[in-house]
């Protein structure tokens, strides 16, 4: 009964929703072949051996990792390809903790942690199935730069301007006051401070002067995951420890309490943190276009491939042919220009894999790809398909039986 109200409530509101993120897409990679000039038939794959075929979708076992699913999926005259690894539960271990620390992150150490191996978004870090989230607190001392002023004998203080027509300090001049003129005095996260720059910090350190005495750095929250696990491994201590050093807060993490907890999101058969995905989708693209089943150049391959990552499916994240800056590349969706994302969950779905790899079968003679079936530029170009590609979508977990 279950499902078959899943199914009716998904018809009833296609008209409303598009599609939405599942929590499989975690342990997934998946590709629109939308570009104009791609063309597939999926013929042969349809008549191959160990190839099951569940209500228009292609399901096959990955010939870089048989434990992974290959699911093929045609939607609105476009060619779906994702990548999956299966799930042996739906309710995964995480090891967390946080602490708050005055913080000041610059340029040159947000660098210096993309070079670690490091994936950077804003204030989020993330590696492997670790994952740390630093958000800093606005101070409550100005709103704008006006609301500040240089006090103290030699200009050296930068506080609030009703405290600087007070403050009193010796009439002694300092070497490292020189550096003042790199910088101005001025409202930085709700603080009258010094503002941060490399210049400024660089000659604040030749003169012996840390800058964090200088600068008033906001109170922040850092928040650390290690996803997968009871507790963080001795390298991932090591990987945490090494971005805290860059950050100047590894002494916070010498007294780190980790806790552990549990969330509902699907725990892969295969870790997906340490899963080749770029490589699986190229080692598929590439036996796809060996059997004539799909018609896409070396560099159209080399170029999916080089944004392929776990997490990089479902509606919001799947990578396809859009504009970027206003031209056309292989991007995820959602940093496209003016993507429509959605924020509806679906519910997670078991696999079925056959019993052996695909086998095209000899007797079958491949014509061209693309002479059944074709993109066409104009669906490509949309970005978005319409009603029907979305209903395609919204219906793709239920080709799925939980075990």
């Amino acid at each position: 009964m279950r499902k078959e109200f899943v199914l009716i409530s998904l018809l009833i509101f296609v008209p409303l929703a598009s599609a939405c993120y599942n929590p499989m897409d975690s342990l997934a990679v998946e590709v629109r072949l939308n570009r104009p000039g791609i063309y597939y038939d999926l013929t042969p794959l349809k008549n191959a051996e160990n190839v099951i075929i569940d209500d228009g979708s292609i399901i096959y076992r990955s010939h870089y990792d048989e434990r992974v699913a290959v699911i093929l999926k045609e939607v609105n005259s476009s060619l779906w390809i994702r990548i999956q690894i299966p799930a042996k539960s739906f309710e995964s271990t995480y090891a967390h903790a946080s602490f708050e620390s005055p913080l000041l992150i610059s340029n040159e150490s947000f660098e210096r942690i993309k070079a670690l191996g490091w994936e950077v978004k804003n204030y989020t870090f993330r590696k492997g199935s670790l994952y740390v989230r630093i958000s800093p607190r606005n101070g409550g001392e100005c709103k704008s730069d006006s609301d500040c002023a240089v006090g103290g004998c030699s200009g050296e203080v930068c506080t609030t301007r009703e405290l600087a027509k007070e403050i009193v300090t010796p009439c002694v001049y300092k070497e490292w006051y020189g550096c003042l003129r790199l910088t101005s005095c001025g409202c930085y996260n709700g603080f009258c401070t010094w503002k941060p720059n490399p210049d400024f910090e660089k000659c604040l350190k030749e003169h012996g002067i840390d800058p964090s005495k200088v600068i008033k750095l906001p109170l922040a929250e850092v928040y650390i995951a290690d996803y997968g696990k009871e507790k963080p491994s001795e390298e991932d201590i090591g990987e945490l420890r090494e971005l805290f050093e860059v950050l100047g807060i590894s002494c916070a993490f010498d007294k780190l309490q980790f806790k552990s907890g549990t969330i509902d999101t699907p725990v892969g058969i295969i870790d997906p943190y340490s899963f080749n995905f770029s490589e699986a989708l190229r080692v598929e693209l590439e036996w796809l276009r060996e059997n004539g089943i799909i018609a896409v150049g070396d560099e159209d391959i080399s170029a999916i491939v080089n944004v392929a990552e776990g997490g990089k499916a479902g509606y919001n994240s799947h990578i396809g042919w859009y504009k970027k800056n206003g031209v056309y590349t292989w991007i995820p969706y959602d940093e496209s220009d003016s993507p429509l994302l959605l924020k509806c969950v679906g519910e997670p779905f078991n696999v079925t894999l056959p019993s052996g790899k695909a086998v095209i079968g000899s007797s079958y003679t491949s014509s061209t790809p693309g002479s059944s079936n074709t993109t066409s530029q104009s669906a490509a170009q949309n970005g978005v398909c319409g009603p029907g590609a979305f209903a395609g979508l919204l219906l793709f977990p239920l080709l799925f039986r939980r075990k």
